[in-house]
């Protein structure tokens, strides 16, 4: 494996486009862009006004792909029906229960031409570092860098360290984090505090966001604990004190969902994505075999361009064959002659 001590590792998948930053040889972010979805952040979008919300200061538009939009502020004199450039500020939410949260959009800049927001891989590029192009044919980097224990810990909710544990919840309101251990309140707080900061440039996770610490009489130790948060967290936000009750809030600007919002919308995509890398990854030659659960292969029969692109990526022909004995997450890729 490459000695890979900084920057970016970059795949290019079927439905889904991977990222992982790299710092002083440790995993340190984690991002993923997938097939369809809304608007892009960052995307100058031609719209028609729909709704008024609130008199002069908010309502709904539609793209002409059809997506509605939150549109703030209003224009003065704007008029329901009336044609409009806006700019995408932030992208859709797909909230749990099967909620979802507009995107949001303000009016564009006089002049501004149309223009798709960046993708995944034109955002890392700007941020300067160098980029590895991972290849599915080489060793799987990403692996070898923690991506599979991050993607389980972003699906979960879950983060584990030395002593104790980070569990999240995801609300339509905020991102609430409870910390949970074995050791001594401030000994368990100080190790969280880090963990928390690490976690939520790891998962992109913006909004607000509430941390539920152990209860800390003392406020020097609630100062202490705040002073290693802010020590490790290296993106932008403001947060409060700890109260009595060892509650911290944060709030950090939020463009579009989080890893972990999109890694909990939809498990049987997750399963789905996660065999198409499994298959394009497999050694071997002649026919690939999928045998999957049910509900996967009646998302394949709905998604034949994956299937598609596998066979032309691999060079082989592709079958699907539902096993109502496989579980959703346990998918076999056969390959003809191994």
């Amino acid at each position: 494996m490459t000695d890979f001590q900084n920057g970016w590792l970059f795949e290019a998948g079927i439905g889904e486009n991977r990222a992982l930053r790299v710092e002083n040889g440790e995993l340190a972010a984690v991002r993923v862009e997938r097939d369809g979805g809304g608007a892009k952040l960052w995307s100058i979008v031609d719209a028609q006004f729909t709704e008024q919300w609130v008199a002069g200061k908010s309502g709904l538009v539609t793209l002409e792909s059809g997506e509605q939009c939150l549109l703030q502020p209003l224009p003065k004199g704007l008029t329901e029906g009336a044609k409009l450039r806006v700019e995408i500020v932030r992208e859709a939410l797909d909230e749990q229960g099967g909620q979802s949260k507009r995107a949001k959009a303000r009016p564009a800049d006089e002049g501004r031409v149309l223009a798709t927001g960046p993708s995944l891989l034109e955002h890392i590029e700007a941020s300067g570092e160098p980029i590895c192009r991972v290849q599915a044919h080489e060793p799987d980097m990403l692996a070898a860098y923690g991506w599979n224990e991050a993607v389980e810990q972003a699906e979960t909710g879950r983060v584990d360290f030395n002593g104790g544990n980070l569990l999240f919840s995801l609300t339509p309101a905020m991102t609430v984090i409870d910390v949970d251990g074995r050791l001594a309140p401030f000994e368990l707080a100080k190790r969280a505090a880090k963990e928390v900061a690490l976690a939520l440039i790891r998962f992109d996770i913006g909004g607000s966001i509430g941390v539920d610490f152990p209860t800390l009489n003392a406020k020097a130790e609630r100062t202490a604990i705040c002073a290693i948060f802010d020590n490790h967290m290296t993106g932008k936000c403001e947060r409060t004190a700890i109260n009595g009750f060892g509650f911290m809030q944060i709030v950090a600007r939020k463009t579009g969902p989080s890893v972990l919002e999109v890694m909990q919308a939809d498990k049987l995509l997750n399963a789905t994505l996660a065999l198409m890398r499994q298959a394009e990854r497999t050694q071997g030659a002649g026919a690939l075999r999928l045998d999957v659960h049910p509900a996967i292969a009646a998302q394949l029969k709905h998604r034949q361009t994956w299937l598609d692109e596998l066979a032309k990526r691999t060079g082989r022909s592709i079958s699907v064959e539902a096993n109502g004995s496989v579980a959703i997450g346990g998918g076999q890729v056969i390959s003809a002659r191994p």
